[in-house]
């Protein structure tokens, strides 16, 4: 019950940080940082697969209301909750040792980085992908998608290494 709580707080806590912050700040029109996706990426790889995707196609929901999209980010978080565990099967040996949450104490520094920066660049790809709809300034989409992904590849890094 312990770790629901915490997840379940941990779930409000960023959705209230992208939807009243995050999305208000201006970002130079390139930045667009979604920090929503890091708790859905912290989940124990121990959760059922259904599970998981019900939590990602909740939060995209969510975060669809917050931000007015037509299922953007429901889209986007039901595929990465669909090939995360996936991604971790191929780069953990042990994938099954995570049961509690997926951090670098439990995947180590190499494996969670990796999962982190793979999942959060597919995640705003999609997300940007579909909201463009077209591949007219792929220059764009690319260098949006790319500081993006960094920026909360950043916060998700520096949120890690809080929690040691």
């Amino acid at each position: 019950m312990n770790n629901i709580l915490r997840h379940s707080i941990r779930f409000i806590v960023v959705i209230l940080l992208q939807g009243l912050l995050i999305n208000n700040l201006h970002w130079l029109g390139v930045f667009h940082p979604y920090i929503y996706i890091l708790p859905l990426l912290a989940l124990p790889v121990s959760l059922p697969r259904w599970a998981e995707m019900l939590i990602g196609a909740v939060l995209g929901l969510l975060m669809d209301m917050i931000c007015s999209t037509a299922g953007v980010h429901m889209a986007a978080t039901v595929a990465v909750a669909y090939f995360r565990p996936l991604l971790i099967q191929r780069l953990v040996q042990d994938a099954q040792r995570i049961s509690t949450q997926m951090c670098s104490l439990t995947m180590g520094d190499w494996q969670f980085l990796t999962t982190l920066g793979v999942m959060i660049t597919f995640h705003h790809l999609l997300v940007f992908l579909l909201e463009a709809w077209s591949l007219q300034h792929l220059w764009w989409l690319i260098l949006t998608t790319l500081l993006s992904s960094l920026i909360t590849f950043l916060i998700g890094f520096l949120y890690d290494r809080t929690q040691r």
